[in-house]
């Protein structure tokens, strides 16, 4: 019975020229497919994020997020994570759906400017004012004196 092999090798290996067109690379580091046009070009074949599905909800303890792991010295560098376990590297409380930092890593995270006065993580002075653009999601900050202290 005929056989169909599909070179294969590292990705930085991956051919430049003297492809043929139509033939199919396999990354054997990355788990990539790519193919010739022509002599001098590949394309990667992924699928066009416009035809994926659309999540109704996200579970994040089961539900994965994919990354590119530039530290990975060796294998495939794509690594999986959980929302759950991203938004904890990220300092985002668990229970939480809202934009909320930490101003150091491992501190305590909170809304930028707090709803309250008593959750936020930057507090404003006196001299200070801030206004959200009624036409987009931006916000101004104004200074009106700044104090560099005495000496």
């Amino acid at each position: 019975m005929p056989r169909i092999q599909i070179k294969r090798g590292l990705k930085a290996n991956l051919p430049t020229s003297s492809m043929l067109s139509g033939e199919q690379f396999y990354t054997t580091d990355r788990s990539t497919l790519h193919v010739a046009t022509d002599a001098t070009t590949r394309q990667p074949v992924v699928p066009p994020i416009d035809d994926l599905a659309t999540m109704p909800a996200v579970d994040g303890a089961a539900d994965l997020v994919l990354m590119h792991d530039a530290s990975e010295a060796s294998g495939v560098k794509e690594k999986k994570i959980t929302f759950d376990a991203f938004k904890a590297a990220l300092n985002i409380p668990a229970g939480t759906t809202d934009e909320k930092v930490a101003v150091v890593s491992g501190g305590t995270a909170g809304y930028i400017w707090g709803t309250d006065g008593t959750d936020g993580v930057l507090r404003m002075g006196p001299t200070m004012s801030w206004v959200k653009a009624a036409g987009n999601g931006y916000v101004t900050l104004d200074v009106g004196v700044i104090d560099c202290g005495s000496f």
